[in-house]
Formats: structure tokens, sequence, C-alpha cells
């Protein structure tokens, strides 16, 4: 009974070639994050929307959160002194009609125990009624702490989102409650908000942070023809801006960090991992073509790899990218094509060196084709190598178009990780002390290659065995 043989790659089953990988501490490092890139990469694209890339340039998608703020758990560290985002929905809402007009009201109750108070007060109504000539109407009473009131009122709720402490009458109201209770004028800076001012009070001529419950009762009313239930729980609901914003922060425009870092991770994976199976596809190609054909042929393509290894890719591409406003796919593309260098000239050794074993001359002179002696001794000789050369290049590919981003260039309107940076740079981040906004994005550009760096180092004793077995 003849023996089955069993197939193998330089000289090792791919089950050896999966234990070798996994038999160093370096192999498992290396499986253990690249598993959490894979995860994080799916995460993203399960929980983000698929019009994520275009939200991330919107800026009045992003208009509620809080500008330049670090991350909520900074409060852990400082001893709860920022006051956090809050979304307001889950409320006490009524509704009555009468004589042709709407009375809603809107009640709850927050806890504000911070000394930096929040910023701004947002009434969001999603429904056509704020378009119409005659707009609901809304009136905000405020019962502090201390059993003073603040009414802020009546306004007309005439746009989607309405920046309630912002507001003429919103400025002048708490002014005035300044002037009344504690005998203070000009309390509020011209231009700014009258929310912060809310949730203070005054002690020794002074303002002091007021902590303990605040209350909240809104009244809006829906005159004649619009009394149609067009108000309800569901499309109103209620934000205070805080100084904290998430898991990592936000930048210049309130863009929520975490989702950008997030999103960063299939956009980088996709771009290294595209870029480097280009440059390993033309590499094999033309490695094999030129060693195998042998020749003018060899001698021609030779040459072409030495132009490709001389060309300085990074000026060009940013050139390049300049003068023909790239995308980034573009750029990954023009990159992987003068990148292949190198890669081709290993492979060209490699083949050179395979088509001199002995063995092949034995199988020549018994008849065998070079199709033949392609397909069954030199690409399974080449493939460990080629998985090889496409897990080095992969981090050089996610650090070039990191840099290329982090210019400015070709993809500039993607969340990746060298865009954040750039805008980063852009508006002073570092030097103004918003860390939230420089370190992530850098140190995950650092993580994915050092992840590829590894793997690669865990693959070498199954292309080399001489490190297999010494």
């Amino acid at each position: 009974m003849a023996r089955r043989e069993e197939f193998r790659i330089l000289g090792m089953t791919p089950r050896e070639i999966v234990s070798q990988f996994f038999s160093s501490s370096v192999g498992k490092v290396a499986a253990a994050f690249f598993i959490i890139m894979i995860v994080m990469s799916i995460y993203a694209l399960i929980a983000l929307p698929p019009n994520f890339g275009s939200l991330w340039t919107n800026v009045n998608y992003w208009r509620l959160n809080p500008k330049n703020a670090p991350p909520a758990w900074v409060n852990v560290f400082t001893g709860n002194i920022y006051a956090p985002q809050l979304y307001i929905r889950n409320y006490i809402f009524g509704s009555s009609f009468n004589e042709g007009t709407e009375y809603i009201t809107a009640s709850f109750s927050v806890n504000y125990d911070y000394r930096v108070p929040w910023q701004e007060f947002f009434i969001i109504l999603n429904s056509p009624l704020v378009y119409t000539e005659q707009p609901p109407v809304v009136t905000v009473r405020i019962t502090r702490p201390d059993g003073k009131v603040i009414t802020i009122g009546p306004l007309p709720l005439n746009r989607q989102v309405m920046a309630l402490g912002s507001t003429p009458q919103a400025f002048g109201q708490v002014s005035q409650f300044y002037l009344d209770n504690f005998g203070l004028s000009n309390v509020i800076p011209i231009g700014s908000s009258a929310t912060p001012y809310i949730f203070y009070t005054v002690i020794n001529n002074s303002l002091t942070p007021l902590k303990g419950t605040y209350h909240f009762d809104l009244f809006i009313y829906v005159f004649g023809a619009n009394s149609s239930n067009a108000v309800s729980k569901n499309n109103l609901y209620f934000v205070l801006q805080g100084n904290v914003y998430g898991i990592m922060g936000t930048d210049f425009e309130g863009r929520d960090l975490w989702l950008g870092l997030i999103a960063g991770f299939p956009i980088d994976l996709a771009v290294g991992l595209m870029s480097a199976a280009i440059v390993v596809s033309i590499a094999i190609l033309i490695g094999i073509t030129g060693s195998f054909i042998g020749g003018l042929t060899d001698e021609l393509l030779t040459r072409v790899m030495d132009f490709v290894i001389l060309l300085p890719a990074f000026p060009l591409l940013i050139v390049l990218s300049v003068l023909f406003g790239w995308s980034i796919w573009d750029a990954v593309v023009f990159l992987a094509l003068i990148s292949w260098g190198a890669s081709a000239r290993v492979i060209r050794a490699m083949v050179l060196q395979i088509k001199n074993a002995q063995y092949l001359e034995s199988a020549i002179i018994a008849g065998a084709d070079r199709w033949w002696i392609l397909r069954n001794h030199v690409l399974p000789q080449i493939i460990p190598f080629a998985l090889y050369l496409l897990v080095t290049n992969v981090p050089g590919a996610i650090l070039t178009l990191s840099a290329i981003n982090f210019l400015g260039l070709a993809g500039s309107q993607l969340p990746t990780w060298g865009n954040i940076l750039y805008y980063a740079d852009l508006f002073g981040a570092l030097t103004s002390g918003y860390w939230w906004w420089v370190i992530p994005p850098g140190l995950l550009i650092a993580f994915v290659a050092v992840v590829f760096i590894l793997t690669a180092i865990a693959l070498e004793p199954v292309v080399n065995p001489r490190l297999r077995y010494g």
C-alpha cells in the first residue's frame, strides 16, 4: 500500500509551522495583540455607522459636545472637579390641551457635586414644529438647593437645538437674579453663557459653586394649528454640556476621540495590509519571472528593481498628494507601486538558489516542465517568505501613511490616527496640555507597528531552518 505524501512547506507541515510560531513567548504575545487588533476592528465596523467617515467631518454632528474636554475618568484623580456631559432623556413628561393650545411639562433633577459647573444647557426638539411661523414657546424654571428660583423665558423654540444659556433672555434674567438676591451686577462676562452661573452662589462677595440638587421644570406651549402631539417624549430631550467627556475626551470640534480611535483600527489595518499585499504580489511576480526565465529578461527586471529601490518614496508621495489631492487609497496604491523593489530582490535570490538545487536538475532530466517545477518546488518554498515579507511591510506602510495624514494629506477627511495627530498639531494640543488628543493615537500607531514586528520575529524560525534547529 502506497504511503500518503504529507504536504510540507520548507520541510514543515502546517501544524508544525503553527506549533513553531507559538513555541516562543514572542509568538504568543504577537498572537494576543493581533487578536486584540482584529476584535477592535470588528467592533468598530459593527458599532460605528457606515457613514462615520462623513459624520467625523460634520461639525453639527458634534455640536452638543464640549470642546477640548479631557476624558471623564480624570475626575477620579482630580477629586471630582469637572461636571461630566449629561444626557437627560428619562424625565417626567406631561401633556394637556386647552382651547387649541397644547401644554407640555418636562421635569427632572440633577445633582451638582463639582467645582466646575456645566457649560451649557441644550434643549433638543426633533420636530417640524420648530420651523413653522408660530413655533412652540418654552419657559424654564430652575429651583436651586438654596431654595431660590431662576426663571428663563419665555423663548421661542424655533430651531432644533437651543443653547439656553447663550440666549439674550438667559443672560439678562440670570444677571437680574444675582442683582436681586446678592446685590451683584455684571456677574456674567459679555459673550459668555449664563448656564454655569445657575450653579453658583455668592459667599464673601465672590462666586462659589453651590452643590446640591437642582430641579428643572420646563413649560412648553404649542399654539393653534400646531397642537397635534408633535412634541413627545421621544423627540424632546436635554443635554447639560460638561467639562469632561467620555472615555478619551474630545478635540477642538467636540469630536469624540474614543470613536475616532476605534474607527482608526480597521482603516489603518486595511491600509497596512492592502499596501503590503500589493508589494508582495508584485515582488513575487517580478522576482520569479526574472529569475526563472533568466537572460535578458532577468537583466532588464533587475535594473527595474534597482530603479524602484532608488525612488524616494516619501517625498514623491508628499508631492503627488499635494498636486493631485489624492485620497488615502490612491496613496496606498502609489506607495505599494514604488516599494516592491527590495522584496522582489529577496524573492529573486531565493528562486535562483532553488533553481540551482540538485534535485531540480534531476527533475528536469526526468522530463519535468517549468510549470510543474514552479508549482511543486518553487512556490511551496516561496510562500513562507512571502508571508514574512507581508508582515514586515505592514508597519512601514502604516507609519508612512500616518505620516502623510499627519501632514494633512491623502485622506485627511477620514478618522485615521495620523489625521487625529495632524489636527492635534495644527491646534497646538500638546503645547496647550491636551494630552488625551496626542498620546493615544501616537501609542496606537506604535502598537500596530510593534504587533507586526513581533509577528515577523516569531515567524523567523519558520523561514530560517538554522534558527529552528539551532
